[in-house]
């Protein structure tokens, strides 16, 4: 099994619903700033397995629901715990304020994953933790907000 796995909530069957979804400018972000050099075999390997498997769209043509850099979101693990995350590249990352890194495991799993999506992904412990992503409170791609 991948260290990482999104599945949609409502209609796990449908592999277009799964799709990862990242923006050209991400990505880009990520490469340019010297994060794939500068991360973990693992880390590599895991954002290696999301390019080869996302779809990439323009920034302005992100949906409002797609977890992006700098997105806060709102998820919800199997024993009911919520978590008010806003994913951030590692520099910026502070879990005591909710700001976590693309490259740990939950930042890699929510990179692209949408709205009403289960992600797995392994702690570095080991053990496997799953998320419900319940909101998507601001994405920066988007002029929306979501209350």
């Amino acid at each position: 099994m991948p260290l990482v796995q999104v599945g949609s909530f409502a209609d796990s069957r449908s592999r277009s619903d799964n799709s990862r979804i990242l923006s050209e400018t991400d990505i880009a972000r990520l490469k340019r700033g010297g994060y794939l050099i500068t991360a973990s075999a693992q880390q590599r390997a895991l954002l290696e397995e999301l390019e080869a498997m996302a779809v990439f769209v323009d920034s302005a043509d992100v949906p409002p629901d797609v977890i992006t850099l700098n997105t806060t979101l709102e998820c919800v693990d199997v024993g009911g715990d919520v978590y008010r995350w806003t994913l951030v590249y590692p520099d910026e990352a502070d879990y005591q304020r909710g700001r976590i890194s693309v490259l740990s495991p939950a930042g890699i799993a929510l990179l692209g994953a949408r709205c009403g999506h289960i992600v797995d992904c392994r702690a570095p412990s080991g053990s496997l933790t799953r998320y419900l992503i319940s909101r998507i409170v601001q994405q920066p791609e988007s002029s929306r907000t979501t209350d």
